[in-house]
Formats: C-alpha cells, structure tokens, sequence
C-alpha cells in the first residue's frame, strides 16, 4: 500500500496528516512541540495498523520554527522514498509575487495553495489562517500568491494584555461570554480580542474586493464561526494546510 505523509510544524503544535493513493486522509494527529516530526509519522504508521517500517512514498514538510527544521528533516529522511521541505522555491502550482520570498513561511504557501485545491484559481481569495498568529494573505486568479498581512491571533493578543499591563488578569478565549460591549474587565479583554479579530478578517476581504471568496483556518476560525461573528461567504477547512502540502505530492 502507498501511503503519503503531510507534516506542519507550527508555533504551538506538530501536525500530521497520512495520505492513500487516492488523495484521501487515513488519519491525522497532534504532536506536542517537542516531538521529533519523525516520531509522529510513525505513530500514523501505527494508528492505521501498518508495520512502522512501511516508507512513505512521499513526504512534504514544513515549518515556522526554523531551529526544528534540521533535527525534523533528518528524522524524516530514513522514512521517505521522496521528501520536500516546502519553501518559496519548491515547484508548485503557484507563482509568487512578494520581495522577501525567503522570508515568506511554508505556512502561508501552505494554506494558499490548500485554498486553490478546495476554491479553485478562478476567483480573488483571502486566505486567513487564524491561529496564534492570523496571516491574511492574498491569492488573485492565476494563480498568483500577491502578499498579505500578519497580525496576533486571539490568544496572542489575550496574553500580551496580561503580561504588559499591570492590572489585567489573564483571561482564555474559550469557554466564556463575547458579548458586543463587555461588562467586566475579563468579558472586555475576550470580546475585544475575538472581535477585533473577526473586524480585521472582514475589513481584509472587503480589501480583496468583489467577488472574493474567504478560505479560512486554525484554531480560533471555529471560534468567530461558532460566534456568528462572520458575515460573507467563507469555506472553512480545518485541513487547509495538509491539502495545499498534498497539492505538492499531486
């Protein structure tokens, strides 16, 4: 059986995702940070009952911790017929047009060319991961990946107020009211920070002009979604990431 292998390494979490031949996900896990990427794709091995020695038949990788990405690599070398650090000159079904491409995360290409696999190149995208940072990126038809914006995430910004303030508490996103004018300092600390997201992510698409169509991911997404905090159409894919890695493969 041929297997394939998605793999992101983020701020916060390793992530991966196992491929059959068919472009079907077999199955998908979080890793703590501390994990080599190489361990938790033989976890996947061993979650779909497949012998721990089975070799991926390609892999593509990437990373916004720059320290990990060799100790990863070499972890995952052993374990792939073919493997793909994604970076601004990988081949791929899209062209860039941004100054500091060697500065430009795998994430973000990641998430672009995912929005390209679930949309389509036909119509301008705004492509928003909204996660312990919120990129907002910008895909015209093309497909050409034309920049965007990077600003803290829900949680981010939740824990600055804390930590550089002297009177405000620390407070979670999750878990308590977001009401429109928050009435006590943890309910105004929550609702800014939701909110505040959720205005930026509809002045951007606005930005996008007409006819643009928001592909949205990360965590805190599901959060403005289950808050009713989104008013223009949006295709929400928790996967986003691992389908643009997958688009490498295909």
């Amino acid at each position: 059986m041929q297997v394939k292998l998605t793999i992101d390494r983020g701020n916060t979490a390793l992530k991966a995702a196992l491929w059959d031949g068919d472009g079907n996900i077999l199955v998908a896990a979080k890793g703590d940070e501390s994990l080599p990427a190489g361990e938790l794709a033989k976890s996947l091995l061993v979650r779909r009952g497949l012998p721990a020695s089975t070799l991926f038949d390609a892999a593509v990788y990437c990373t916004v911790v720059a320290s990990d990405r060799a100790e990863d690599l070499a972890s995952l070398e052993p374990l792939c017929r073919k493997l793909v650090d994604l970076n601004c000159a990988a081949e791929m079904p899209l062209s860039i047009d941004y100054e500091s491409r060697a500065t430009l995360g795998a994430d973000r290409i990641a998430a672009a060319l995912g929005a390209i696999a679930v949309a389509g190149s036909e119509r301008p995208l705004l492509v928003s991961d909204i996660g312990t940072a919120v990129t907002y990126d910008f895909v015209k038809p093309g497909p050409l990946f034309s920049g965007g914006n990077i600003a803290p995430g829900v949680d981010l910004r939740l824990r600055a107020l804390a930590a550089f303030t002297d009177a405000l508490p620390a407070v979670e996103s999750d878990g308590g009211d977001i009401p429109m004018w928050g009435y006590t300092t943890a309910t105004a600390m929550r609702s800014g920070a939701v909110r505040g997201v959720a205005a930026e992510l509809e002045y951007y698409h606005r930005a996008a002009g007409p006819g643009a169509l928001a592909v949205l991911t990360g965590g805190s997404a599901q959060l403005l979604i289950e808050q009713k905090l989104i008013t223009f159409d949006y295709i929400y894919d928790p996967c986003l990431v691992h389908k643009g890695l997958y688009s490498i493969i295909k």
